[in-house]
């Protein structure tokens, strides 16, 4: 049995929880460009987070808190856009290379929880798969945060503690 943080299962935190860990950061929701994405306030952001990570079984306060890890608290200063509504790096690689793009926050969201079902879990995905990586992913190999350190993120140097570490954080928002 692996020792660390599940992936999979209930979240140890709720969408009001997340909101206000985001508040936190003082930092500005991109309202603007999430408007016509179906999330124009950060509450809504939440809340689909907890919707599509409670469908998969995949727990909400990891896929929140590794969305925040990845695109820097939804600044976006990296490769990645927040037009892209891609809020884990999913096919971008580094050197200028954005990666996917999806249509709706929703759908965003719901690739990245579909990505860590796949690293985390061997059970079949409730929704239909909107994660063109999916298949990919040797399915179950990381069913732990610290598993995906050098799988996820490489060299992924303590990448799986860094967002362990943020949920306790966030537990006390």
């Amino acid at each position: 049995k692996a020792i660390g943080t599940n992936i999979m299962g209930a979240s140890e935190s709720n969408a009001s929880q997340m909101a206000r860990y985001y508040v936190s950061k003082s930092l500005p929701y991109p309202s603007v460009v999430y408007a016509s994405k179906g999330a124009g306030d950060l509450a809504t952001f939440c809340n689909i987070v907890s919707e599509e990570a409670a469908a998969e079984g995949v727990r909400a306060d990891v896929v929140f808190c590794q969305a925040m890890k990845e695109t820097g608290w939804l600044q976006f200063t990296g490769d990645v856009k927040a037009e892209q509504c891609n809020f884990c790096g999913l096919g971008a690689t580094g050197g200028g290379n954005p990666g996917l793009s999806f249509e709706s926050v929703r759908m965003g969201v719901r690739a990245h929880v579909q990505h860590l079902k796949a690293y985390a879990s061997t059970d079949p995905l409730v929704n239909d798969c909107v994660d063109p990586r999916f298949t990919y992913v040797t399915r179950g190999i990381a069913p732990t945060l610290e598993e995906l350190n050098g799988r996820w993120a490489v060299p992924g140097n303590n990448y799986g503690q860094d967002i362990a570490a943020m949920i306790k954080e966030m537990q006390k928002a």
